[in-house]
C-alpha cells in the first residue's frame, strides 16, 4: 500500500491474449484503486478483447507511465507476455503463476498456489480493508476472474480459500448465475467450431489429442482472434484424452499453442519452447509445422516416459 499511496499516477496492465481472470483482476483492481483514492489517476493499459468486453472495455491510454509513476502488472508470468507498450520496468508483479521471472523491480508477490489473480486481489481488500474501497462492480470483476480461471469451481488447485473468497463475493450481491453463464456461453459461430474440433482431433492410444486449428477455418465461421478460446477446454471432456495440444493459427501465419494435461505436469514443456504458464494449463507460440511436431514429441515423452521414436518398440 505504500507504494500506491506514494504516486499520483498508477498504470495497471495484463498479459497479451487475456482470459477473464487477466481482464476481471485488472478491471477489479482499477476500480477498487479509483475509488478509494479518488485524486490519484489510474489506468488501465492493453489491447480491446471484443469477448470480453462484458468485463470491461477499458483497455488503453492515450498517455504512457514514466520513471516517476507506479506500474503493477497482473495476472502475467513473465515480462515478455505483457500486454501494451510499457516505456519503464514493472514496479509491482501481481501473480498466480510459478514465478520464474520476478520482473517487478520492487515488489514480486506471487502465489503460485491460489486459483485466480482475482483472488489476490480480494485478499489486498482484506488486507487493507480499512482503506481499500470494495463495492459491487468490483465484486463482480473478481468473481469473473475467478470463475475463469477455476472452469467454474473445478480445476485441481480450487481450494476452500477459493470458495470463501466466492461466497464473501456473493455476499456483495454478484449475479453468480449470470457471470457462470457469461463466462462460459458460446455463439452459434463459436458452436461450429466445437463440431470442427471434434471431427478432428486426433487421439492417439495413450491419451494424447492434437489439432492445428488453421486461419482458413476460423475465418469460414467468422470467428475473430480471441474468440476461438471458448474451445481450448472441450479435449479435456473425452474420457479418452489424457493431455491435448492445440495449435490455433494466428492472422500473422504463427501458432498459438494451448497445452492441458489433466495430471501430468506440462509447463516444463512450455518453457522449453518459451512459453510458460500452470502445471496443467500452459501455452506458447511457435512459428513452424517443424516446430509443431517438435512440441508434439517433446509432449509425448512427457506423457509415456520415452521419445514417440520409441512407442512402438
Amino acid at each position: 500500500m505504500a507504494l500506491i499511496k506514494a504516486h499520483q499516477r498508477i498504470y495497471i496492465y495484463r498479459h497479451v491474449n487475456p482470459d477473464p481472470d487477466a481482464i476481471g483482476t485488472q478491471a477489479g483492481l482499477v476500480r477498487m484503486l479509483r475509488l478509494s483514492f479518488p485524486e490519484k489517476q489510474i489506468f488501465s493499459v492493453g489491447s480491446p478483447s471484443s469477448s470480453l468486453a462484458w468485463i470491461s472495455e477499458e483497455m488503453s491510454v492515450t498517455n504512457l507511465p514514466t520513471v516517476n509513476d507506479l506500474v503493477i502488472v497482473v495476472d502475467c508470468a513473465n515480462q515478455a507476455r505483457i500486454n501494451g507498450p510499457l516505456p519503464v520496468a514493472p514496479t509491482i508483479k501481481i501473480d498466480h503463476h510459478p514465478n520464474l521471472d520476478p520482473y517487478g523491480k520492487e515488489v514480486n508477490w506471487v502465489e503460485d498456489d491460489v486459483s485466480s489473480c482475482a483472488e489476490l486481489i480480494y485478499k489486498l481488500y482484506q488486507t487493507d480493508s480499512s482503506e481499500l474501497v470494495f463495492d459491487l462492480q468490483v465484486a463482480n470483476d473478481l468473481y469473473a476472474g475467478i470463475v475463469g480461471d477455476t472452469v467454474d469451481f473445478s480445476t485441481a488447485d480450487t481450494t476452500s480459500e477459493t470458495f470463501t473468497t466466492a461466497a464473501a463475493l456473493r455476499r456483495l450481491g454478484v449475479d453468480v448465475a449470470t457471470i457462470s453463464h457469461q463466462v462460459t456461453a458460446i455463439n452459434l459461430r463459436t458452436s461450429r467450431l466445437f463440431g470442427f474440433v471434434l471431427n478432428n482431433l486426433e487421439v492417439d492410444q495413450n491419451g494424447l489429442a492434437c489439432i492445428i486449428i488453421p486461419q482458413g477455418v476460423l475465418k469460414s465461421y467468422a470467428i475473430a482472434w480471441g474468440e476461438e478460446d471458448a474451445v481450448v477446454s472441450l479435449p479435456g471432456k473425452l474420457e479418452e484424452v489424457e493431455m491435448w495440444l492445440m495449435f490455433i493459427e494466428s492472422p500473422e501465419g504463427n501458432y498459438r499453442v494451448h497445452i492441458r494435461s489433466k495430471k501430468i505436469p506440462i509447463d516444463g514443456i512450455a518453457r522449453q519452447f518459451n512459453g510458460g504458464g500452470h502445471p496443467l494449463a500452459s501455452g506458447t507460440y511457435v512459428d513452424s509445422l517443424e516446430e509443431i511436431e517438435a512440441l508434439i514429441q517433446a509432449t509425448y515423452q512427457t506423457l509415456v516416459g520415452k521419445p514417440i521414436s520409441e512407442l512402438n518398440k
